[in-house]
């Protein structure tokens, strides 16, 4: 009876142990099952800078479209 329980656990351990790394797979991240919450951090820092250049570069963009001759009706982009 234990021998099934610890091979059940096991079993979704290894599970969940695919599953991450296909997930890191299809990402194209590197491979590597403990994580550096360094190079996470930094990671996640260069990810937010991206996504605020996209925004800004949809702003400008959404300012084109709505430009009628007047600043009515257009965005603020700062920086």
């Amino acid at each position: 009876m234990s021998d099934l329980i610890i091979i059940s656990i096991l079993n979704i351990v290894c599970f969940l142990i695919g599953a991450k790394v296909a997930q890191m797979m299809y990402k194209n991240k590197e491979i590597k099952m403990i994580p550096n919450p360094v190079k996470m951090v930094k990671e996640y820092q260069n990810e937010k800078e991206i996504s605020k250049e996209e925004q800004r570069f949809k702003d400008i963009a959404d300012n084109i479209d709505a430009y009628n001759g007047t600043s009515i009706g257009q965005k603020k982009i700062g920086g």
